[in-house]
């Protein structure tokens, strides 16, 4: 077997799955893109130096994912992406405040790791009610409380509003605030999904954790009182950090 390669954050993790891992965010990125050819099984043995039986379990959970999907005479592509939101009939609805939302924007502050203009997938377009291919501004960013990261924050906005903010301002933590007190825009509701996800490779340096580690997974797209979408986010949270507290009541019966 050749040499392993120091691709891997850590030992104790299954090779398979930091693989996996490795791959995915090579999709998630653009790197690869949909429609392009992944590497064959040998290149994937030489690059990363492990067994074929690795990259096989690697590649096939991607493809039970539906990240990758195998062409004839083409080999291993990546799949055309689709909406990952989920039909779950399951969820239970809670209501929060934007204001504290807003607030803790104005209150942490940020550093900025990248800030560029993408063109949206499906799964953005959809959120922002954009056509598929359509330029976004993307911005990466650190959240960080009492000098640690806690939060991976990626935003997503339109280019109109993406456009009409400086440098500083879209660097700033204060976003929401600054495209309401700036460009005019009420902000109305925000609808978010949360769930659990793992920390690969990437997520694991900039956060300062194991990969594998469990993160609280949030998307989230804000709307305006005309209910224009103005910004979609996904966001990344280290749980011995940061958490949700919510209150159940039980709701009022009518006297009969």
């Amino acid at each position: 077997m050749p040499k392993q390669r120091q691709a891997f954050a850590n030992k104790r993790i299954p090779l398979y799955y930091q693989l996996e891992n490795l791959l995915r965010e090579k999709i998630v990125s653009g790197e690869f893109e949909p429609g392009d050819r992944l590497p064959t099984e040998h290149e994937l043995i030489q690059q990363y130096g492990v067994s074929r039986i690795t990259v096989r379990q690697a590649l096939q959970a991607l493809a039970d994912e539906g990240l990758i999907e195998r062409k004839q005479g083409r080999g291993t592509v990546v799949a055309a992406r689709k909406t990952r939101r989920r039909k779950f009939s399951g969820i239970i609805h809670l209501t929060g405040s934007l204001d504290e939302l807003i607030e803790m924007g104005m209150e942490t502050p940020v550093k900025v790791l990248e800030m560029n203009k993408v063109v949206a997938d499906i799964h953005e377009a959809e959120l922002l009610r954009i056509k598929p291919g359509t330029t976004v501004y993307r911005l990466k960013r650190l959240r960080i409380y009492e000098g640690k990261p806690f939060g991976l924050i990626i935003n997503y906005l339109p280019e109109e509003i993406g456009s009409a903010l400086t440098m500083a301002e879209l660097s700033s933590g204060a976003i929401l605030h600054t495209v309401e007190t700036k460009l005019g825009y009420r902000l109305e509701k925000a609808i978010q999904e949360i769930r659990a996800e793992l920390a690969d490779p990437y997520v694991a340096q900039v956060l300062e954790v194991r990969v594998g580690t469990a993160l609280l997974s949030i998307e989230r797209t804000v709307y305006t009182d005309e209910d224009k979408p103005v910004e979609y986010v996904h966001s990344l949270y280290r749980s011995d950090l940061y958490g949700y507290s919510v209150q159940l009541v039980r709701e009022k019966k009518e006297d009969s």
